[in-house]
């Protein structure tokens, strides 16, 4: 049985990252995913700047370039309160980053990130094969057990999403309700008065989440709204959708004349990273959604993806340079702990119950509202491209 320095299971934005990663480093990696590629994928569809510069990187957004429609540019983040108040920021005013943010479709994305990693030798890529689950020798996995038959390699990386067997397997499932956000979107066509702007409605019945509206082109918008279990019944979110799209003032004079495109309303779990657990176990790494790396404030998650699919190709290229795979997981928790954990996850998961407090996100909003600086301040943060704790700004009367 040919053996591999990395199994990864899990072809989006995570797995690719992380095979792209260790094949640049010259590593033999073997990449499955369960769906025959090109494959539709749920998602909100905002790539922030953080997340194209890595992606110009890996030579994805190269190839984005080339298809007609893919790339829709945004420069700015419209904000709505409860009240109706609105905050208009514009992004890349104030920080450091040199990329554009797009709203780009999950096929599209995927299907190019796929491309790049068949042009390496070094990745062997399985698609319409499903990982069932880990093989275990010991505390150790020797591989993964697929549809397939079984495959084996010194470190194993899950990027299979929310559902993700191998954290179940290995008891690392997100379980914990606080830490979970749900996500419903649908595609709608002829929508009116989309700009360079995506649009967040933060809609007194869905606080601390939100709606969004964001712009893909001529007349056409991905819709969905954003909920946290903890605070709103999950079970009613698609009336909550329905709300939104129909009775909210700003939404509803966007779509009062759009066409929701058939099939496209669909929902999917959001795990924050804010979860307090372990990433991994032995030779195992979670990373992407399996991993529960999902922003407790935006409900964002490529950008997590991407990074820490990268970490997790550093971590293993640490632990395989050793000759000791049980090196991972400490390399990769200090990685990603180290970034995300205390400026992003823990602050945005404790701003949550700010953001459930209708008076304080009406004054929040008007106050930003009133200054430009303060509004792209706002704008910047959301898309990566100041630092979370600038937030804490706009609550200085002064600023």
């Amino acid at each position: 049985m040919k053996w591999y320095d990395a199994v990864i299971s899990g072809a989006g934005p995570a797995g690719c990252s992380a095979a792209l990663s260790l094949s640049r480093k010259g590593y033999r990696v073997l990449l499955f995913d369960k769906a025959r590629f090109p494959r539709e994928k749920i998602c909100g569809d905002g790539v922030t700047a953080a997340s194209t510069e890595l992606l110009e990187e890996m030579g994805v957004l190269e190839l984005l370039r080339q298809r007609p429609g893919s790339l829709n540019a945004f420069t700015g983040a419209t904000f709505v309160s409860p009240g109706g108040a609105v905050v208009q920021g514009r992004i890349l005013q104030n920080g450091a980053l040199q990329g554009g943010s797009y709203v780009i479709a999950r096929t599209d994305l995927d299907e190019c990130l796929v491309t790049r990693v068949k042009e390496h030798a070094s990745i062997t890529f399985l698609d319409n094969t499903e990982v069932t689950g880990l093989v275990m020798e010991g505390d150790r996995a020797r591989g993964v057990r697929t549809s397939a038959g079984e495959f084996s390699g010194g470190v194993v990386i899950a990027a299979d999403g929310a559902y993700s067997p191998i954290a179940k397997q290995l008891d690392l499932w997100n379980r914990d309700k606080r830490q979970q956000g749900f996500a419903m979107r649908a595609w709608f066509s002829g929508v009116e008065g989309l700009g360079d702007s995506i649009e967040l409605c933060y809609d007194k019945a869905m606080l601390p989440g939100y709606g969004w509206i964001f712009p893909a082109g001529e007349r056409r918008a991905n819709v969905g709204v954003f909920l946290l279990p903890r605070f709103t019944d999950q079970r009613s979110t698609k009336r909550l959708f329905e709300s939104f799209v129909k009775e909210n003032a700003f939404a509803a004079s966007r779509l009062k004349r759009a066409v929701m495109e058939p099939g496209t309303l669909k929902s999917w779990p959001l795990p924050f990273g804010s979860f307090a657990g372990r990433r991994g176990r032995g030779n195992v790494l979670l990373a992407g959604d399996a991993g529960s790396f999902i922003d407790p404030i935006t409900g964002e998650g490529i950008y997590y993806a991407l990074k820490t699919g990268r970490y997790a190709a550093e971590a293993v290229a640490h632990a395989l340079e050793r000759n000791d795979e049980s090196a991972a997981l400490s390399r990769y928790e200090q990685l990603w702990r180290g970034e995300f954990s205390t400026r992003i996850y823990f602050p945005g998961y404790a701003f949550q119950h700010f953001m459930n407090n209708e008076w304080f996100v009406e004054t929040f909003m008007r106050y930003t509202a009133r200054k430009q600086h303060r509004a792209d301040l706002l704008a910047d943060v959301v898309a990566h491209n100041r630092k979370r704790r600038d937030l804490f700004k706009l609550l200085n009367p002064f600023y």
